[in-house]
């Protein structure tokens, strides 16, 4: 079944939403790193976090290519 403009706008939505927001964690594990020893807590968590922002990014970019999109994030 093919999908709507509304579904794909909703699902491509939902995937800029987690990268701005893993940007950010990334952002801050280099704020963190910049304090110096007392930031270490802030890099361990911080990066924690990104990293699972990092791997559904990842995951979902890649599973839209390899689906039979011929290499068109709109299709």
């Amino acid at each position: 079944m093919e999908e709507t403009t509304v579904e794909k706008t909703h699902r491509l939505s939902g995937l800029a939403f987690v990268f701005a927001v893993t940007t950010c964690l990334v952002a801050f594990v280099f704020i963190q790193a910049a304090r110096g020893l007392p930031g270490i807590p802030g890099v361990i968590v911080y990066a924690f976090a990104a990293g699972f922002g990092l791997e559904f990014v990842g995951a979902a970019w890649t599973r839209r290519f390899s689906r039979g999109g011929h290499g068109q994030l709109l299709s």
